[in-house]
Order: C-alpha cells, then structure tokens, then sequence
C-alpha cells in the first residue's frame, strides 16, 4: 500500500500480513478523494477529519497528505493500533494526528483543542452491523460540525439505517465494497 497523492506521495504503509485488518484498497481511497475533492463542500483542505476502524490509518494519512489540518484516528484493536502509529511516524505527522484506542461505537466527547470534525470516515469489519453504532455515537457525542460529511464503507451488500440526522447524498460501489456519502444535520 502507498499514498496516492499529494505530500507523501508514494511512501509505503505498512500493512498487516493475513486478513485480520481489510486495509482499504488504492482504488477505492483514490475513488474516495476524488469525490471529496470535487465536492463543495467542505473542503478537505484544512479541514479537521476523523478516521473510525482507522487499521492502518490508510484513509487518514491519505487526507492529511492532501491538506486535511488535522485528523483524530480511532482503532481498538492492539495490533492495528501499532501499525497506525508506526505509519503515523513514517510521514513524521505525529503533530497533525491523535490516535485514541478505543471503539468506535462508544465515542468518549471530542479532544476540545480540534472541537467537531467537517469529514469523518468510517470502515468497520464487513457484515457486523457497527457502521450505524459507529453514526449513532458520532452524532450522540458531538463529533459532528453542522453540514458534516460522513463516509461510510460497507460491504457492497450491506445498508445503512440512516439514524437521525444523516442524509444520503450519493451511493458509490465498487468491487465488493459500498461508499455512502452523508450529510449530518444537527437534530432541533
């Protein structure tokens, strides 16, 4: 696996061996930042972002190569958690990331010092239901800026519930793999 584009073009990631971590492939990251760099808004430049099920933290670092200010990544998994921050430490971003080990689905309050997120991105395991937890806590906790957008990655034949507060805007799928982009309207 390697960035696709901008700062840190090129530099590998490491990745684990077997198939306990599904890192998400080159294509579809390069399928996802072309949407989020041809979309309105927001802008993926300067904006602060979150990656949940981070793994390698492949999405996340994509982003901060490409502009994003800074990105709060989220994994619980020991083993996953040591890659993300050996990548981490490879592109020397330590000073634009955090990385909480914790779960996704139970999001403690946001770090104050980056307030909510304009862009989360989430990727949980396949077929465990987690991507609407994962909505449901990003929204009950305050992640959330008004108008964000969210990322989900599912199996292609998975759905989403679209919990409160979250409109769908576009539907991609690719491969064996869905990518619904939300729109996160605060709840009067």
């Amino acid at each position: 696996m390697r960035v696709i584009a901008g700062q840190f073009r090129g530099r590998r990631l490491r990745a684990p061996d077997g198939r306990a971590v599904r890192p998400t492939s080159d294509r579809l990251r390069e399928t996802l930042f072309n949407i989020l760099s041809h979309s309105q808004q927001p802008s993926l430049v300067g904006a602060h972002m979150a990656d949940l099920f981070a793994g390698t933290g492949a999405v996340g670092i994509e982003a901060l190569s490409r502009g994003a200010r800074h990105v709060t990544f989220v994994e619980k998994a020991p083993k996953s958690l040591s890659l993300l921050k050996g990548n981490i430490a490879t592109m020397k971003a330590e000073d634009k990331a955090i990385v909480l080990a914790k779960d996704a689905t139970r999001l403690p309050a946001p770090a104050l010092e980056h307030g909510p997120v304009e862009i989360a991105f989430l990727d949980p395991p396949y077929h465990k239901g987690l991507a609407d937890l994962a909505l449901s806590s990003l929204r009950d906790k305050g992640w959330l800026a008004p108008n964000a957008l969210v990322v989900a990655e599912t199996a292609r034949d998975e759905t989403l519930s679209l919990s409160k507060g979250f409109d769908l805007l576009d539907q991609r799928q690719m491969a064996d793999s869905s990518l619904w982009f939300l729109r996160f309207t605060p709840l009067s």
